[in-house]
């Protein structure tokens, strides 16, 4: 048991993206949607270099944190 609580202490110290890439393979392990950051763009109507911009933290701002949100919200993460 101690180490199933170990465990998700350090998930909570993971940066977004690597949350979200967790989120993704956990998406495509169950068959569910997104599995990808490309499948998020075309949700949203986006380009895949923007969402990757956004993801992976080099895009900073009001936007891109409400984007951020409607990514996670998107792919199961909330």
């Amino acid at each position: 048991m101690a180490l199933k609580e170990s465990v998700v202490i350090s998930l909570s110290n993971l940066s977004y993206k690597e949350k979200m890439a967790i989120q993704f393979m956990r998406n495509k392990s169950a068959g569910l949607q997104p599995t990808s950051q490309r499948a998020v763009a075309e949700k949203f109507g986006l380009s895949a270099m923007y969402v990757n911009t956004v993801i992976n933290g080099k895009q900073h701002g009001k936007k891109s944190d409400e984007w951020r949100k409607k990514f996670a919200a998107y792919a199961g993460m909330e």
